[in-house]
């Protein structure tokens, strides 16, 4: 046992009341062991998931440092956060003729569940029909993390060919399912005194809790937004996956971009509060612009970054004024403040797994005149 929340079997009844009190009898003797909780006590343990070691670079960062009139060094720190579905996890197995099996569930993955319950039954994936007909609420918590459970209804199912549901209490789907993977950014940052940075070398550290699940994916991605839509002339971002006992992170909107891009804005705050310079200036000059290449050497072709910075500063309507009128407020005012922030950002688009971009279909048109259209595509999170 890795994890509180983590399941070692099995209670079936006629009656989830009587289910509840037979698990309640069940009395299990644990051994304590030194338990890693945090990405700090994973780092001081050295507990990582050593098979993942991804990193991008570009430049030259000892030439960019060397090139720097300041240097900062850093450690910013990002919480999980929990998906509260609207409903928690549920599903139902239902044995029919001739060893098949209906499962109906309440996934973001149908195809995944086939493939694991088919592994766990060994039974091939033709003898199972997998259903969603409502998720109730995912945002990437019901894509991989719903799958355990829906493994432990068939066991009961396939033995006693009764059909078999299975539903979490509030509280137990919070336990067991996970969270967005927690976030520690390391980093070191040169930039000259006119506030151009030079170098910057960063290493992310996700909270991957008890099992691999998504988190390289989610690392991966977080990889590629640590740039924020900022030109960095020598970058260099780590990913380290730690390995610890809560129960396995996963998916969330935005699927490590998030992490990524908060970390670079933080960057970019702190160099423009060292210089005292304006931190729009500062995020101005080093975006995006066409023909620039990505740390992860794409080419940027019909680049939008400014013409869309330029807009929003527009649209704001008179930034300058509206900056100097909150400054005057604060200055005048001791306990209320005010504030004006513009923060760019990117999401990008598609799977680092190309044979996952794609989609396809299947239409009927009956003799009646209607019509039904199945669809199966793949698409990172939930656009």
């Amino acid at each position: 046992v890795t994890c509180v929340g983590q399941v070692i079997g099995v209670v079936v009844a006629d009656s989830e009341p009587a289910a509840r009190r037979g698990a309640k009898a069940v009395k299990v003797d644990y051994e304590e062991l030194p338990a890693v909780i945090s990405i700090e006590d994973a780092i001081v343990a050295g507990s990582f998931y050593e098979q993942y070691g991804n990193s991008l670079a570009t430049g030259d960062l000892e030439a960019g440092f060397a090139a720097a009139d300041h240097a900062l060094e850093g450690t910013i720190r990002l919480g999980g956060q929990e998906h509260f579905y609207l409903e928690p996890n549920g599903c139902i197995v239902l044995p029919t003729e001739d060893d098949e099996y209906t499962l109906i569930s309440s996934t973001q993955a149908p195809n995944k569940h086939q493939m694991y319950v088919a592994n766990t039954l060994g039974v091939p994936m033709h003898k199972l029909v997998c259903k969603t007909k409502r998720i109730g609420g995912g945002f990437g918590g019901k894509e991989t993390r719903s799958i355990f459970m829906h493994c432990a209804a068939a066991v009961p199912a396939y033995h006693l060919r009764r059909p078999v549901k299975a539903i979490l209490d509030r509280d137990e789907d919070m336990q067991m399912t996970g969270t967005r993977h927690p976030f520690q950014a390391t980093y070191k940052v040169g930039f000259t005194k006119e506030g151009r940075v030079t170098a910057l070398d960063m290493h992310l550290y996700s909270n991957a809790g008890n099992s691999w699940d998504l988190s390289s994916a989610v690392m991966d991605r977080a990889l590629m937004h640590a740039d924020c839509v900022y030109k960095f002339p020598a970058q260099r971002v780590t990913g380290h996956l730690c390995r610890t006992n809560i129960a396995s992170n996963t998916a969330f909107r935005g699927f490590g971009g998030p992490q990524g891009l908060i970390a670079a804005e933080l960057v970019m705050e702190r160099v423009s509060r060292h210089l005292g310079a304006s931190s729009l200036d500062v995020r101005q000059r080093h975006l995006y612009r066409e023909g620039d290449v990505t740390h992860f050497g794409m080419v940027m072709e019909g680049c939008q970054v400014v013409p869309c910075w330029e807009g929003a500063l527009v649209a704001a309507g008179g930034w300058e004024q509206r900056r100097a009128a909150a400054d005057a407020f604060n200055t005048e005012h001791r306990w209320r403040k005010r504030g004006l922030a513009i923060t760019p950002t990117k999401f990008g688009i598609a799977f680092t797994k190309l044979t996952y971009n794609q989609g396809g279909a299947l239409v009927h048109v009956y003799t009646d005149g209607t019509v039904s259209n199945a669809q199966r595509q793949q698409q990172q999170q939930q656009q």
